[in-house]
C-alpha cells in the first residue's frame, strides 16, 4: 500500500506541475517544424525524440561510478517520470485532444503501465498502482546495478532507458489513436464526404 501511495503521489505531482500551456506551445512547434508529415508520424518522430533524451539522462546519471551511481537513481526515476508525462499530454494535445486534470493523471498511469506491459481501464486500482510501482522500481534497480559497472552502465542505461520510453510512446500513441484519431493525413485534391462523393 505504501508503494502504491508514494508513487501515485509522484506521478500526481508530475501531471499537476507540468506547465501544459508550454507544452501546447512546444507540440503546436513541432508541429508546424514536421508540417508535411502525417500526425502519426509526427507523433513517433515525438516519442523518438523524447527517448533519445532519455537515454541522455540514463547515461548522465551513470556517468559517477559505484555508489554515487545508486545515489542518482531516484532523480532520475522521477526526471523519466516528468519526461514520459510531458510527452503523453504532448501527444494528445498533437491530435487535438485536451485533458482535464484528473484525466492527465489517468492517463500517464496508463501510459506508463501499458509501456510495462500491463492493462489498465479507465479506473486505476491500488493494486494496479502498486503492480506498476514494483515493475518501475525494479527496472530502476536493474539500472542502478549496471551503474556500478562504468563505461558498460552509461551505455546499458541509455539503451534501457530508450527502450522504456519507447515502448511508452507507442502503447500512448495507440491509446491515443483510439480515442481521438483518425489521424490528419495531408494531401491535395478534392475532398471526398463519408458517401465517397465529392464535397
Amino acid at each position: 500500500m505504501k508503494i502504491a501511495e508514494s508513487f501515485l503521489s509522484l506521478v500526481k505531482h508530475a501531471s499537476t506541475d507540468l506547465d501544459v500551456e508550454r507544452i501546447r506551445e512546444d507540440v503546436r512547434t513541432f508541429a508546424l517544424r514536421h508540417e508535411g508529415l502525417p500526425t502519426r508520424r509526427q507523433a513517433l518522430l515525438m516519442v523518438n525524440s523524447t527517448a533519445r533524451r532519455a537515454a541522455l539522462v540514463g547515461a548522465a546519471a551513470s556517468a559517477p561510478s559505484g555508489w554515487a551511481a545508486l545515489a542518482a537513481t531516484a532523480p532520475e526515476l522521477a526526471t523519466l517520470i516528468v519526461l514520459q508525462s510531458r510527452m503523453i499530454v504532448g501527444l494528445h494535445l498533437l491530435y487535438g485532444g485536451d485533458l482535464e486534470p484528473e484525466e492527465r493523471m489517468l492517463e500517464i498511469v496508463a501510459g506508463l503501465a501499458s509501456g510495462a506491459g500491463l492493462s489498465v481501464g479507465r479506473r486505476l486500482t491500488v493494486r494496479l498502482a502498486e503492480e506498476l510501482a514494483t515493475k518501475l522500481a525494479a527496472r530502476a534497480l536493474g539500472r542502478s546495478l549496471a551503474h556500478v559497472v562504468p563505461l558498460l552502465g552509461v551505455a546499458a542505461s541509455a539503451a534501457l532507458n530508450y527502450g522504456v520510453v519507447m515502448a511508452v510512446g507507442r502503447a500512448v500513441l495507440a491509446r491515443v489513436d483510439r480515442q481521438w484519431g483518425p489521424p490528419h493525413i495531408p494531401g491535395s485534391g478534392p475532398v471526398l464526404d463519408a458517401t465517397g462523393q465529392v464535397a
